[in-house]
């Protein structure tokens, strides 16, 4: 390791108060003889690290990034009127920069998912060349999704978490559970369960019993925490597929028949435009 490139992060909820006013209160390291420096944000692997394990920089920097990046593609690319081709243009140059490494970094709160997605509602504008239409309305934008076969982000965010989990559950990943996370035993207190076999228990649970302080949690935020919820939820049928292709095709056409039923389908129209359980899209 070059002492140059070594920096100190402290991990923690709150610094000490008297910190910086007394002295001796910080550790100081050394590697060659060369002191190393306490850094209040370092970049490691692309990902944005802090103190308090935050993921908003690393958000706001890839945000600024992806806009960037759709700005010029959409000055320079403006001769592209074929759909698949500018679609294969924002899959390539912008939604790629939000995929690495999601499963550490991903927002978990509306604020954040909702500043990313802005992205995808203006490349999909530009995609349709609909520049001039709004995409404020939650089914408008889902309708647009469907179109050109780009699940919203939040949920893409989701399939990259629960792939994950799947490799590892079925040891196609070298990467085992944590210890608080194990299989279902068929026990519970409860007289009847919705569990099964195929279900993760964790044996450890955000301290508050509020739910909106449980969510916003160091723990909750955590992947294994808060993908073994989501790994819960999904039917059994699905779960049971060993096959990682087959199980994020499956896993597509869930998320959209799921997207579609939250919708109104009055309209027959909308379904069909909606959801087709075979579709493949990256």
């Amino acid at each position: 390791f070059h002492p140059c490139k070594c920096k100190v992060l402290s991990v923690c909820s709150s610094l000490p108060p008297l910190l910086g006013i007394l002295p001796d209160i910080e550790f100081w390291y050394f590697l060659g003889g060369t002191c190393l420096d306490y850094v209040s944000l370092e970049k490691d692997l692309g990902v944005d690290m802090t103190p308090k394990l935050s993921w908003t920089d690393q958000c706001n920097r890839l945000y600024s990034k992806a806009n960037q990046k759709l700005g010029i593609m959409i000055r320079n690319c403006h001769f592209v009127k074929d759909t698949a081709r500018a679609r294969s243009l924002y899959i390539a140059l912008v939604r790629s920069i939000f995929e690495s490494c999601s499963i550490i970094w991903r927002p978990t709160n509306q604020t954040l998912i909702n500043k990313l997605e802005r992205i995808q509602k203006q490349a999909i504008k530009w995609i349709l060349s609909e520049e001039n239409i709004s995409y404020s309305d939650r089914e408008v934008y889902l309708l647009k999704c469907r179109q050109v076969k780009l699940l919203p982000l939040y949920r893409r965010f989701d399939l990259n978490d629960l792939i994950f989990l799947h490799k590892v559950i079925y040891k196609l990943k070298p990467v085992n559970l944590p210890s608080y996370l194990s299989f279902y035993d068929g026990q519970s207190r409860l007289r009847s369960c919705h569990l099964d076999n195929l279900s993760l228990v964790s044996s450890i649970h955000p301290r508050s019993n509020h739910i909106a302080t449980r969510t916003s949690s160091p723990l909750a935020k955590t992947f294994f925490y808060r993908t073994y919820l989501e790994w819960n939820k999904l039917p059994l049928s699905l779960r049971e597929i060993s096959c990682d292709f087959t199980f994020k095709a499956r896993l597509k056409s869930y998320f959209w028949e799921n997207l579609v039923s939250e919708l109104d389908t009055s309209d027959s129209d909308t379904s069909c435009i909606l959801y087709d359980p075979y579709v493949s899209s990256p």
